[in-house]
């Protein structure tokens, strides 16, 4: 199995993330795995995962860097992740950060949380990285939708401009989309690059109800959805949502799918290798 939706960061970093998760004025959920490091990998071997992504985002200058450092490091001595990087606008020349990290550092993708960094999607100056990621055929994990706790419902029309003007680019849509399942689904119906991962759908999380865009959905995108868990800041053991997930009935070859084949697909054949050395 691969998780495309896992957090990697150092333990400062983490906990001061389940910090703001669980504190009283924000009040998004108890964290219900505060791992890290060697302690981090062995709870995801245990879930039956066999390569996992280190997805991690910037909100102040300077952090970016310090994040892609540690994921570098990270990758050199964990041979289960899938590095992803991030870039934060403000620092400025995102194409030259992009390429050092693709080129340099060998980094599958970025991730982008919008929400955290303050910085929309379709700002103009994540533009030259979108180039140098296109071209280098690099995959864009972003959190545009609006779920758990956002307030703002128009990261599909943001996403749309930039993927209007790099129609290659590959953009996994983090959450399924959630809220805004319509308006994700009319954006994938438009261009066959954009996907999904399942992070935190079809699971019960009181801050994060009605969370599963259906089992149509699933149908109808079954080669380009991803399972993504959140890992580790979910507020309900991990075996939850594969319940969740298979109690849609999708089939085992769907779930095949889900569960691996796309992800192997879409990051390409170097991960395929690595997979069945690992298994």
């Amino acid at each position: 199995m691969i998780d495309i939706h896992v957090h990697f960061f150092p333990s400062r970093v983490f906990q001061a993330i389940w910090n703001y998760f669980e504190t009283e004025s924000f009040g998004l959920w108890k964290v219900h795995y505060k791992v890290h490091g060697p302690e981090h990998v062995a709870t995801l071997k245990q879930q039956g995962v066999k390569r996992f992504t280190s997805l991690v985002y910037a909100h102040r200058p300077g952090m970016a860097h310090f994040l892609n450092e540690f994921v570098r490091e990270s990758a050199q001595e964990i041979p289960e992740l899938i590095p992803f990087g991030t870039i934060f606008a403000g620092d400025g020349n995102t194409a030259a950060v992009a390429q050092r990290i693709f080129e340099e550092y060998g980094f599958h993708g970025i991730k982008l949380h919008p929400f955290v960094s303050q910085e929309m999607l379709d700002d103009e100056r994540f533009f030259p990285a979108y180039e140098v990621m296109e071209g280098m055929e690099k995959i864009l994990l972003c959190h545009p939708g609006s779920g758990p706790v956002y307030l703002l419902k128009d990261g599909a029309e943001r996403l749309r401009r930039v993927v209007e003007t790099f129609p290659k680019l590959k953009v996994i849509v983090a959450h399924c989309g959630a809220f805004e399942y319509d308006d994700y689904r009319a954006l994938a119906e438009d261009f066959e690059t954009i996907y999904f991962d399942t992070a935190m759908n079809c699971v019960h999380a009181t801050v994060f109800q009605k969370n599963c865009p259906g089992r149509d959905f699933f149908l109808r995108f079954q080669d380009r959805i991803l399972y993504g868990s959140d890992f580790p800041n979910i507020p309900y053991p991990y075996a939850d949502q594969l319940a969740g997930l298979r109690s849609l009935e999708l089939g085992p070859e769907i779930e095949s799918k889900l569960f691996r084949l796309n992800a192997e697909r879409l990051i390409n054949d170097k991960i395929t290798k690595v997979t069945e050395i690992t298994r």
